[in-house]
């Protein structure tokens, strides 16, 4: 072949070539990894976007990591062929500690189920810095009173790091509010899991028990309080009664059984003299609003029982606590403040701003001494966390201090006097 033939037939291989890229269009791109509710959240939507990239890049790009991204974003979505998806993924990668997780998840709520603890146990097995069956297994050993393994098993969750400054911090701050011997009823993973660690693992306040209100729909978990120092909220026999009554009642988000057992155990506490308290973090029904009205509250937590010292001591001694006890590394940390506003931690923290708009005027009357330290906690470590849209509304709390110049011309400075 002469050098004209060979031009030629470059010039056409490079034509070719060009047209196969354009067919082909842009390369798939690698979404991010998903991450447990615990760490960041996203709304249904953006996991059932997640959803189809992940499915698509397996598609292009099949291997284990990919398909078990595929699933965690499946799980969340909502997916209705998830189930299946998940067998599929578990057939093809039966050694893959996500799927094996997530395949335990699947049996969540039976009592007493070896199949899933045996799941979970693989997957430490293969991957021990993997943290979510930690989680998970803390539940299992609880549930079978193992408690030298759910401490085990709670302190590996300390020592990875998982769970973030911010959210440890927080938990400490709230258990500072309480009273000695108090019981705490908790929401979810991000107000539960630290206290137990706190509590059980660091040795901070072992007076207090905490109680998981989605846990209460357990057929186990309610009498298992009992062992754990909490007053008898009810018997077997009762338990059995109360499932029997609310089986056809109107589904709940607390769960079929979840509020007639925190009323049950409200009305044991008093009986026993008990402190209990409600978690900020707990989301309201009607029967937890029932039992709030009357409580005291005191900014991270309500006392829904008969306080035994006045509100003027109670707030002055929160105030106290907040100022001298209160730890904030977390909140002062870039990775908190620079974060995207998914990260579960930041959305934790912003209850330190709701909590001292709730306190603030009783802060004046019962302990006014305090208000140029709490100004500045909250200046200092809640606005840089603050969203946009809240910060004139939690800024504008301050701005009827006028008698402290630092206040004053802080909310002079930024419009806020009218």
């Amino acid at each position: 072949m002469d050098s004209r033939g060979a031009v030629v037939c470059v010039a056409i291989l490079a034509t070719v070539m060009l047209a196969a890229c354009q067919n082909e269009g842009a390369p798939i791109q690698r979404p991010e990894k998903i991450l447990s509710m615990r760490q960041v959240v996203y709304d249904k939507p953006t996991y059932a976007t997640l959803d189809s990239l992940w499915r698509e890049y397996n598609k292009a790009y099949p291997s284990e990591e990919a398909y078990a991204n595929w699933m965690y974003a499946a799980r969340y979505a909502g997916n209705p062929d998830y189930t299946d998806l998940l067998g599929k993924g578990a057939r093809l990668y039966p050694a893959n500690p996500t799927l094996l997780y997530l395949r335990s998840v699947l049996h969540h709520g039976k009592p007493a189920n070896l199949e899933a603890q045996a799941l979970l146990e693989r997957a430490v097995e293969l991957d021990p810095s993997y943290m979510d069956p930690w989680f998970s297994l803390v539940i299992h050993y609880m549930e079978r009173g193992e408690k030298e393994k759910m401490d085990v098993a709670l302190r590996t969750i300390l020592e990875s790091g998982i769970i973030a400054d911010e959210v440890m911090d927080y938990s400490y701050n709230l258990l500072a509010c309480l009273e000695k011997d108090a019981i705490l009823v908790t929401n979810g993973d991000n107000d539960t899991y630290p206290g137990w660690i706190l509590t059980r693992i660091v040795g901070y306040r072992p007076d207090v028990r905490l109680v998981n209100r989605s846990m209460l729909n357990t057929e186990w978990y309610p009498l298992a309080l009992v062992e754990e120092g909490i007053p008898r909220l009810i018997t077997s026999e009762g338990l059995d009664s109360l499932r029997a009554a609310l089986k056809d009642a109107p589904p709940s988000p607390a769960g079929p059984f979840g509020d007639a057992l925190i009323e049950r155990l409200a009305q044991a506490c008093r009986r026993a003299g008990r402190p209990l308290y409600f978690s900020a973090t707990l989301y309201h029904t009607e029967p937890v609003k029932q039992l709030l009205a009357p409580g005291r509250d005191l900014g991270l937590a309500t006392l829904v029982t008969q306080p035994s010292v006045s509100e003027a001591g109670q707030v002055r001694s929160v105030a106290s606590a907040w100022l001298d006890e209160f730890r904030t590394a977390g909140l002062g940390g870039w990775e908190l403040r620079y974060a995207d506003d998914s990260r579960a931690g930041k959305m934790l923290v912003r209850n330190y701003g709701a909590a001292l708009k709730s306190l603030l005027d009783r802060i004046a009357n019962f302990a006014p001494e305090s208000r140029p330290g709490l100004f500045r906690w909250y200046r200092d470590h809640v606005v840089p966390v603050l969203p946009a849209s809240k910060r004139e509304e939690f800024d504008r709390m301050w701005c009827d201090f006028t008698d402290i110049t630092e206040i004053s011309d802080w909310c002079r400075s930024r419009n806020l006097l009218n």
